[in-house]
């Protein structure tokens, strides 16, 4: 017979595999047993009661953390204002301190617009006036008098903005560009909690200025368990300071893998500082998936890539002719007992990344076998 131009037209789906971007495809999240509705409404509650919720969700290796992260900042967009920012942990290595997370995780996602824009606004609501008048408003601000004497610069039509960012994004400035903007050091010689406190202070004037709720999304956590003994008092310092319950301006979301909470990073080892001041009710597992919720699962992404103007009825009712085994329209193209030997072909931990994988590859495999529908010979 003709072989199909591709797997999507053989099999009436939108695209050639099931395997799920957590980023792009937050409209499908299969689980059943994760209420990620559940999760932004508890984080609602924190925020209509003047708290800054913080989580911390962990879990295995894919076992969809990313994925119930940006699920749950969608569903609370649809509860409050809010402006999510997703940071994924740069590579890091023994040296790495907190400044590093600062400058090439949250301040780059943060980003240069972003954070000019909101002192270009309090440069507006403060208005002109003579220099000390101008410095003890921009202080009012931004309770912060350095960053006062670096933001008032700002004012100047000729200042080159640029290095003002660079000074706010933790990057090593030379002596002259430290002068032009009233510092004595930049941020790569200041304390983690110093760094913590701008974050922090970026959060308040969001909210001031804009009504909005800033969050962000530390995920990819796991790598902190490369950093050294040396260093490793930075993050917790930083991170102790971002998740105090009185820190009330941002709200924290950190993802992080963990077969077991025992195996958990350091920094948000058990009965550590960063783990007792979020407390026990704000930790999320998410856990592997259990039989039946692997068919629920399984059924739910089949029908997210189901194309919805393909001639799914007339592709079952040709593949029914071509096998003897029974076929379900919700796990078309896979018959059930290719369901039950994918489920058998899992290891120990089943989890959305390694079961979507493995349908992608047994789908790849009846395409070449010109099969119309997936069989347990397909599944390897």
């Amino acid at each position: 017979m003709d072989e199909p131009r591709s797997i999507a037209k053989r099999y009436g789906l939108r695209r050639e595999n099931f395997i799920l971007d957590p980023i792009r495809d937050t409209d499908c999240f299969a689980r059943r047993d994760v209420d990620t509705r559940a999760i932004a409404e508890s984080l609602d509650t924190d925020l209509v009661t003047g708290l800054a919720p913080k989580r911390l969700v962990w879990g295995p290796y894919g076992g969809g953390k990313t994925h119930t992260l940006m699920r749950t900042m969608q569903e609370l967009k649809q509860l409050t204002e809010i402006h999510a920012v997703r940071v994924e942990c740069p590579d890091l290595t023994r040296k790495s301190r907190f400044h590093d997370l600062y400058r090439e995780g949250i301040m780059r996602e943060l980003g240069q617009d972003f954070v000019l824009g909101l002192i270009e606004e309090v440069i507006k609501e403060v208005g002109f006036a003579r220099r000390d008048e101008l410095l003890a408003r921009l202080n009012d601000q931004f309770h912060d008098e350095e960053f006062a004497k670096a933001a008032v610069r700002m004012m100047d039509p000729n200042f080159d903005q640029l290095r003002l960012w660079r000074w706010i994004s933790g990057v090593s400035l030379a002596r002259a560009d430290l002068n032009d903007l009233g510092q004595t050091q930049d941020l790569t010689q200041r304390e983690a909690a110093r760094l913590a406190d701008i974050i922090v202070m970026f959060g308040r004037l969001l909210r001031s200025l804009r009504g909005k709720t800033l969050v962000l999304v530390l995920d990819e956590m796991e790598r902190l368990g490369s950093i050294g003994a040396e260093t490793i008092s930075t993050f917790t310092s930083g991170f102790t300071r971002l998740v105090d319950p009185n820190q009330k301006d941002v709200s924290i979301l950190m993802g992080a893998s963990a077969a077991v909470e025992s195996e958990m990073v350091e920094v948000f080892g058990p009965g550590g500082p960063v783990v007792t001041r979020i407390g026990t009710e704000a930790q999320i597992e998410i856990p592997t998936l259990h039989d039946p919720d692997v068919d629920v699962f399984i059924s739910r992404v089949i029908q997210y890539v189901a194309d919805p103007d393909a001639d799914r009825a007339g592709l079952i009712a040709a593949a029914r002719d071509a096998t003897n085994e029974q076929l379900k329209p919700e796990f078309y193209p896979f018959t059930p007992n290719a369901i039950e030997t994918l489920k058998s072909k899992l290891t120990q931990i089943m989890t959305p990344r390694e079961i979507t994988m493995k349908m992608t590859r047994a789908i790849g495999r009846a395409f070449r076998a010109q099969s119309l529908v997936v069989l347990p010979e397909h599944v390897a």
